[in-house]
């Protein structure tokens, strides 16, 4: 049975009404009887509240609250380390669910058979984005009818959005015992680049996770006003750790894939030549601090991609970007946005 194989761990602070919502949705679903960890990050609202009202409605959920706040990615790494049973899926507090077709996730599961259940695609979504042809589903069946793929295949079909969905945290479901000390580890080491979670997802693609997809999304990835507005991550800041991130990947071939491929919403490629300088453009149009010195880290992992002689290159573009005068940048972002 699932509460057999699976543990719920949610990281939560100080959204008290979206982790509400969050709660409302698992306990009218399938998964309501699955031992259900919620990892409080001191939040200074009402959680608590909340925490304490859901913990007498679920059958088996306990909540570890921390005397004091660590910071989100500290917090990410601790629910990664929390779960004892077989299966863990990581959850944040302010998404929507959909568990109106979710059988063969649920077998998936019990059957003990894949590393990760892929159960949500924020770039490629059942749910089809505008523009889009095929959702994730749909190009893993043309591989294989019965979506099972192993990871390096995927990199491959769908080369750096593979690694772009993963960083949403709870896209996959993964096998507990995949995350060894050494993993964890990294993770903490990590947490400065914002993403201790690719310790998990870069070990995917160096051991060739085998990997399930499901039928259809059971996420719809949380739009939440409030937390975008207290957003502290430069667009720079974002992609020079993404880029340091990704040197936990071994292959170099795959380590191309990943730091040449990077998505932003708001442009029609996914193109580094372009995604950076625009990153940098915007940094510099909106008065964003410590661009400089974001900038000049972001260059250093480019070198460590792509050795001295392409991020001698790269550095030069990449300069020639930064020093046009912010006046010029903000009249172009006036201009588009």
């Amino acid at each position: 049975m699932i509460e057999d194989k699976l543990e719920l761990v949610l990281v939560t602070y100080n959204r008290a009404l979206y982790l509400e919502n969050t709660l409302k949705q698992f306990l009218d679903s399938p998964f309501r009887d699955c031992k259900f960890t919620v990892i409080d990050n001191c939040s200074p609202d009402n959680t608590r509240d909340v925490c304490a009202k859901y913990s007498k409605l679920f059958p088996n959920m306990s909540i570890i609250r921390n005397n004091l706040n660590i910071g989100g990615n500290a917090n990410i790494t601790q629910g990664l380390r929390t779960s004892s049973l077989e299966y863990t899926w990581l959850l944040a507090d302010d998404d929507s669910y959909d568990f109106s077709d979710c059988n063969d996730v649920i077998e998936a599961v019990d059957s003990s058979t894949y590393d990760f259940v892929h159960v949500s695609s924020p770039l490629l979504p059942s749910n089809k984005k505008e523009g889009q042809n095929k959702d994730l589903t749909e190009i893993i069946e043309e591989f294989n009818p019965k979506r099972e793929i192993h990871a390096v295949d995927l990199v491959n079909i769908i080369e750096g959005k593979y690694f772009m969905d993963l960083a949403f945290i709870s896209s996959y479901i993964f096998r507990t015992e995949l995350l060894e000390s050494d993993d964890i580890i990294r993770a903490y080491d990590n947490i400065p680049n914002f993403f201790p979670q690719m310790s998990l997802i870069s070990k995917s693609v160096n051991k060739n996770f085998f990997i399930y997809r499901a039928k259809h999304d059971l996420i719809i990835q949380g739009d939440n006003p409030e937390n975008d507005a207290e957003h502290t991550y430069t667009f720079t800041k974002f992609y020079e750790g993404w880029l340091h991130s990704g040197l936990m990947i071994n292959d170099k071939n795959i380590r191309k894939i990943f730091y040449t491929h990077l998505d932003n919403h708001s442009l029609p490629t996914n193109n580094y030549l372009v995604v950076l300088p625009v990153a940098i453009m915007t940094d510099k149009a909106l008065d964003k601090k410590d661009v400089k010195i974001n900038v000049i880290s972001l260059l250093a992992a480019l070198y460590k991609h792509t050795g001295w002689i392409k991020g001698f290159l790269l550095s030069i573009y990449l300069l020639l970007i930064y020093i046009v005068p912010s006046s010029v940048y903000k009249l172009l972002y006036k201009k588009f946005y």
